[in-house]
């Protein structure tokens, strides 16, 4: 991850905690004053009436909570509202820089693997030139063996062949499967049988992202 981008999410994983105390303390708020609501209802409903024990006083007293709560809430979610238009704010400012921190690493990270393409570009042609080494020590190999059969026919002497080998299981080995290539991708490493020629390219790390 990136500096912008980590900078970015950290901003916004701020922001949602302050967001959600603020949430939390509403949600306190509003529960005490709907009980205040409910109990000067209630003192409002019993004022009055005949052997009522609710004076002005206590009427008062209850409505004065309930206002005050009421006022608090609304401070509350005046916060809470601030808080999320801020982290709004914050966030669209910092779109353009986090944008452009983005073609940044974008545009380093594909001139990278260009490089790599024309590596293996590279690495291709060595490769077909090693086949094509291979393929004319193999046929020098061949005409040793034919030639020398040849002399032992003109002696009427049966010859036993030195070399039998074939090219072609060996070259077929070396094509790069699909299951090689989802090894790379999602495991980051190399079949067990190539791990021994991980050593020539020290400089060279296989990880899983």
């Amino acid at each position: 991850m990136y500096p912008e981008l980590k900078q970015f999410n950290q901003m916004s994983k701020d922001y949602e905690q302050r967001i959600k105390e603020a949430h939390d303390r509403w949600k306190v708020i509003n529960r005490q004053k709907e009980t205040a609501s409910r109990e000067y209802e209630h003192l409002l409903g019993q004022y009055g009436r005949r052997n009522s024990r609710v004076d002005i006083e206590t009427l008062h007293e209850s409505k004065d909570e309930y206002l005050r709560l009421l006022a608090k809430e609304r401070e509350a979610m005046e916060l809470l509202d601030e808080l999320k238009e801020s982290k709004n704010d914050r966030m669209r400012e910092f779109v353009d820089t986090l944008l452009q921190a983005r073609d940044r690493e974008v545009d380093a990270a594909t001139r990278t693997m260009k490089k790599k393409i024309d590596e293996m570009q590279r690495l291709k042609a060595e490769y077909l030139m090693i086949v094509q080494q291979i393929h004319q020590i193999h046929q020098y190999v061949n005409g040793i063996e034919e030639s020398t059969l040849q002399a032992f026919q003109t002696m009427g002497t049966r010859y036993n062949q030195k070399s039998d080998f074939s090219i072609y299981p060996a070259l077929s080995r070396m094509e790069i499967t699909h299951r090689e290539i989802q090894q790379v991708f999602t495991k980051g490493d190399l079949p067990a049988e190539l791990s021994k020629f991980t050593d020539l390219y020290s400089s060279f790390h296989l990880s899983k992202k």
